[in-house]
């Protein structure tokens, strides 16, 4: 991942995690191989060179796992399903984008196709909801600095 230029805005509302009172959902570790193991380092670790994840000591810990890109490289995702089935739902509705593209008028022949890599990353998470992001890996647990891809409620975060 090429993340030079990637800064996280200041001057946005930070994104909350707002749980039903509730245990914190955890989950364990499983096995993998050494070359996955060995992939999910260099991620951590260039996430942590970034400022995008920090070290945890989180009751919480949803489980990372990396999945295959199509170019055969590989990408970290997080199961968040436990966490986000405790999560409050904002209710903030998002725009119909049908309505959105009426408004701009007809007759138009254009596309325009914009591509958001890494848009998350640059929304930072409320300090007192990152511990809730936790996440287990064969190095640790560690939490979110930015918007993760999975959580409940980050697109509406994302499009205030």
């Amino acid at each position: 991942m090429d993340n030079s230029k990637l800064t996280i805005a200041t001057n946005v509302k930070p994104h909350a995690i707002k749980t039903l009172d509730h245990p914190p959902p955890v989950s364990k570790l499983y096995y993998s191989t050494s070359s996955k193991q060995e992939e999910m380092y260099k991620i951590i670790q260039e996430l942590l060179h970034f400022g995008l994840i920090r070290p945890s000591d989180s009751p919480y810990a949803a489980l990372a796992l990396l999945v295959a890109k199509h170019d055969g490289t590989w990408r970290m995702v997080v199961d968040y399903k436990k966490l986000n089935n405790i999560t409050i739902k904002d209710n903030h509705p998002l725009p119909n984008m049908k309505q959105a593209i009426q408004l701009l008028g007809g007759g138009y022949k254009f596309f325009s196709k914009l591509d958001m890599k890494s848009g998350f990353w640059q929304i930072p998470i409320k300090e007192q909801a990152k511990f809730k992001t936790a996440f287990i890996t064969p190095d640790g647990l560690f939490e979110w600095n930015v918007l993760a891809q999975s959580l409940k409620n980050i697109p509406l975060s994302f499009q205030r």
